[in-house]
């Protein structure tokens, strides 16, 4: 099959492929976060850009939210829904990293909480940014018929 015919916007299991990618990584990250929420909580105050009393709140609200709308999207629940939610995220996560690495601190992101190690710079920015590239091309070209929703209308 060529590239030509492969339609590369339109096939619906190169969307299915980019919505399991994404969504593995966060439901990846927000295990991570649980299993070690005190951890989790440390490196969020690492930033230091967040009031204290709700670091812990954060840091138990934010990892679930990743694992359920990282699922809800793999499946294809909302699935713009869950590119907007997952982008917020990602805008947010961009933010962090991007003040910390201009303030030139040098502490473990916390993205992966106690899977990897990995410090704000670059890197990290690199990778969330082909992230948004990702839900860029399940937001701009949707293709749902792989999707809990398209097989629920069908039944």
């Amino acid at each position: 099959m060529s590239i030509k015919k492969l339609n590369i916007p339109k096939n619906e299991y190169i969307n299915l492929l980019v919505r399991i990618v994404v969504g593995f990584v966060f439901i990846v990250t927000g295990i991570s976060k649980i299993v070690e929420p005190a951890q989790f909580a440390r490196e969020i105050s690492n930033y230091d850009m967040m009031f204290a009393p709700l670091i812990n709140l954060m840091a138990i609200i934010l990892p679930w939210l990743e694992i359920v709308t990282g699922f809800l999207f793999v499946f294809g629940v909302r699935i713009k829904a869950n590119v907007i939610l997952l982008a917020a995220m990602l805008l947010m996560f961009n933010i962090a990293v991007a003040t910390a690495w201009a303030r030139g601190l040098d502490i473990n992101c916390g993205c992966y909480s106690n899977i990897a190690e990995q410090t704000v710079g670059i890197g990290k920015l690199s990778e969330n940014f082909a992230l948004f590239d990702a839900l860029a091309f399940v937001y701009f070209f949707p293709n749902n018929k792989l999707s809990i929703e398209y097989f629920a209308k069908q039944a």
